[in-house]
């Protein structure tokens, strides 16, 4: 877990994010006097505590089907709704309503978009209240290539181990709403069912108003640059354009503080049935500039400047939270100079403000967890100066002081090093590095980034980096471009497999 004063995130896995909001309090009031008996009302605004992301990953691709994969997610979701609870679990107190906004990617118009996120984000309201009814209306009414069908069928009826066959399941609406509750059961389990009236709007608006809402495509997290755009339109295949979106494909739910509600005609987001002239009433005076605005060689990401969402009302909503922001899990492994791995040595890591300190294992591996990238991390590692002595042989009726074990008999190099200078090696690591799938992976500064990792550092130039890593994999079985593959293949290959070639 990470915290600071901004945010504190849960957890993080392949499918998603969960995490807290800081919460600083009511904003203060400016308030005046008065001679009569007229006032005014005071009402402070919505304001979420915590929030849930799941990916795109987590659904059926073009589709508002939910993958079994998705109980790890929901999982976490769990645990906040444990520390949050909703109001149907704190009655007659007041509890903490959620909402959900599901999003969708820039490609295809806004209006399908928008209903396409519309029906994810019903899937997932459906799946935490139960609602079968919604799941059995996205089954009878495909959209476009969202299209449930036989397929999603099978995959539920194999992952609860039913026995009806999927015919009789597709034939039969009642077989199917009877699979549908199984399904959310076993993927939600007994202790993430909820009632409309855990929800901010209150169940009051028969379309889910203020409940559950699709933003279409007006919120991306991340724009990819005119050259990524350029290729991808030239490209008879989409799959590498859907890869590079795919972290525009969310669904997000947002718990609110205690006792917020609101009223659906006063809530700015439409209906999931409804177009997207609401959603543009709420757009920043530059909205469609920040949506739509690509760099020629770089791609914009949301975290940065906070720049890229069109929707005032939901960037307020999301403010410093840590589910807008991409977090990873992070594997380092430590090397000497001639490239040989470093088992047990003693390392200090520092990514901004946090410190860790530890041992690595085995393989002179460790593991960094909810890091927040792009981001650089500062190491240090050192091996013991001298390696422990053995204990001579002792006699079992010798006391304790003269076997040699108390703290002050205890060999200097069995001490954890704790001091910066104690260490022999330091780098500082790019975590910045695209994945090896992504349309950047072939850049040049994505290639340059893991040569710095490897070993070959940014401060020389870039063909020396290249000669030096090409030297040092001469005759190495493992070379790619000897096997057919360019040397950038060999780079992304080692790195991410953290195999470094060994270094004259």
């Amino acid at each position: 877990m990470t915290e600071s004063g901004a945010e504190s995130t849960h957890a993080v896995s392949e499918g998603g994010i969960s995490g807290t909001h800081a919460f600083a309090g009511d904003p203060p009031m400016l308030v005046g006097p008065t001679t009569s008996r007229e006032h005014n009302t005071l009402r402070v605004g919505i304001i979420p505590i915590a929030c849930w992301r799941v990916e795109d990953v987590r659904f059926d691709f073009d589709s508002s089907v939910v993958r079994p994969e998705m109980q790890a997610e929901l999982s976490h979701l769990t645990e906040l709704v444990q520390r949050h609870p909703p109001p149907s679990r704190t009655r007659p107190d007041p509890g903490s309503p959620l909402s959900v906004f599901g999003h969708a990617d820039p490609t295809g118009n806004d209006d399908y978009n928008k209903q396409l996120s519309g029906r994810r984000a019903t899937a997932i309201y459906a799946l935490l209240t139960r609602r079968t009814d919604l799941w059995e209306r996205l089954f009878s009414s495909p959209l476009g290539n969202d299209r449930w069908g036989r397929p999603a069928l099978e995959t539920m009826l194999q992952f609860t181990g039913r026995p009806e066959p999927v015919a009789q399941v597709e034939r039969d609406p009642g077989a199917r709403r009877a699979l549908f509750l199984a399904y959310m059961d076993q993927l939600c389990g007994p202790d993430l069912s909820l009632e409309r009236t855990d929800f901010l709007a209150n169940g009051d608006d028969a379309g889910g108003k203020g409940d559950f809402q699709g933003c279409s495509e007006f919120n991306p997290v991340l724009i990819v640059s005119q050259q990524e755009q350029a290729r991808f339109d030239r490209a008879q295949d989409k799959s590498e354009r859907n890869a590079a979106n795919a972290s525009n494909r969310r669904v997000m739910v947002l718990i609110f503080r205690k006792g917020s509600r609101v009223r659906p005609d006063r809530w700015p987001c439409p209906r999931v049935s409804e177009g997207v002239a609401a959603c543009r009433k709420r757009f920043w005076s530059d909205g469609e500039k920040r949506r739509s605005t690509r760099l020629s060689d770089k791609r914009r990401q949301f975290q940065d400047k906070e720049d890229t969402f069109a929707c005032r009302f939901y960037q307020r909503l999301l403010d410093g939270s840590p589910c807008e922001r991409t977090i990873a899990t992070v594997r380092v492994r430590l090397f000497d100079l001639k490239g040989q791995a470093m088992p047990k040595v003693e390392f200090f890591a520092e990514i901004r403000t946090r410190k860790e300190r530890g041992q690595a294992d085995d393989n002179g591996e460790f593991v960094l967890r909810d890091v927040e990238i792009p981001t650089t991390c500062l190491v240090r590692w050192s091996r013991r100066t001298t390696p422990p002595m053995p204990p001579p042989p002792q006699s079992p009726n010798l006391p304790p002081e003269l076997r040699g074990e108390t703290d002050s008999a205890k060999p200097a190099s069995d001490q954890p090093v704790d001091r910066d200078r104690d260490f022999e090696f330091e780098t500082v690591l790019q975590l910045d590095v695209p994945d090896p799938a992504s349309p950047a992976a072939s850049d040049d500064d994505a290639i340059a980034r893991r040569l710095h990792n490897l070993g070959y550092p940014l401060s020389l130039n870039p063909a020396v980096r290249i000669e030096l890593f090409k030297r040092d994999t001469r005759g190495d079985t493992r070379n790619a471009s000897a096997a057919g593959g360019g040397v950038e293949d060999d780079v992304v290959r080692r790195h991410d497999e953290l195999a470094p070639p060994r270094k004259a």
